[in-house]
């Protein structure tokens, strides 16, 4: 089973790619989800609040999410320290994954954020980035997931540009115009990395 790593930035349309090569047949995975799962375990917990000196955690033991976003996104010391903690997890759980299907045939598509950054993309076979302008982005962030711009902005900057996520693609989605464009090039592409 051939690995791919579908990466790019924040609102740039990977979910979208992802779920449309799930559709196609690709074993899908996605980094972000298994972090947010990763969050929910009480050593992680207890690390995560060791860490940043405080708690971000609801009584009933569900992390605030929104807090701690609007938070790391303005400290990056704390944005790194929760990294060091989530993502080596996370990386051993889809490496197991992978062992459970890998003489299965067909593609492991792995969505992830942060693949070059942690220099996770070096395990995958393909790195395949979606890129979008940083207008288009911007848009769906406010209107999406209803951040205020400055908000929107700041998540962004936390981000590798795209041209760094660039240099490593062996293939590029570009995500500026419509679904079905989008949904073109995705099927175009996983015929040609999917046999």
């Amino acid at each position: 089973m051939r690995r791919i790593c579908l990466t790019g930035g924040i609102a740039s349309g990977k979910s979208t790619a992802a779920r449309l090569m799930a559709e196609l047949g690709a074993h899908t995975e996605n980094a972000d989800q298994l972090a947010r799962e990763m969050t929910a375990i009480p050593a992680v917990r207890q690390a995560l609040t060791d860490a940043l000196g405080r708690s971000f955690y609801a009584a009933d033991g569900t992390l605030k999410r929104a807090e701690l976003a609007a938070y790391v996104f303005h400290h990056p010391e704390a944005l790194k320290k929760v990294n060091d903690l989530i993502h080596p997890r996370v990386i051993a759980e889809l490496e197991a994954r992978y062992e459970k299907v890998k003489d299965e045939p067909g593609c492991f598509v792995v969505e992830t954020a942060l693949a070059v950054e942690t220099g996770y993309v070096d395990w995958f076979d393909i790195a395949v980035v979606v890129t979008a302008s940083r207008t288009e982005r911007l848009r769906r962030l406010v209107d999406r997931m209803e951040l205020t711009p400055d908000q929107a902005v700041a998540r962004m900057a936390a981000q590798l540009p795209d041209e760094a996520k660039l240099e490593r693609a062996d293939h590029v989605i570009t995500n500026d115009g419509t679904y079905e464009e989008l949904e073109a090039q995705v099927r175009k592409l996983f015929a040609e990395i999917c046999p």
